[in-house]
């Protein structure tokens, strides 16, 4: 996962908040591509607008894993387990 030191910790924003930093962040993005003067600018708004759309994407791929297995009707794993 990408870091940068100005950037928040993604784990503790919600959905929504991640949506509107990508929206924001493409725009940024635009706007750098199109007076494309500074590439390193360019590059750093690109890295950080990927590390929000993997966030989003990795936490929509969990929740589809989550929901298929209770349509399916597989035990979570903690329900394999028994500690007695």
């Amino acid at each position: 996962m990408y870091f940068h030191p100005l950037q928040e910790e993604i784990g503790n924003l919600s959905d929504e908040e991640i949506s509107k930093r990508i929206k924001d962040l493409s725009r940024k993005v635009n706007t750098a591509r199109r007076f494309g003067r500074n590439p390193d600018m360019l590059a750093q708004l690109t890295n950080a607008l990927n590390t929000y759309r993997n966030a989003i994407r990795e936490r929509r791929i969990e929740e589809w894993h989550k929901n298929n297995k209770k349509l399916r009707g597989e035990p979570d794993l903690g329900d394999l387990v028994n500690i007695d």
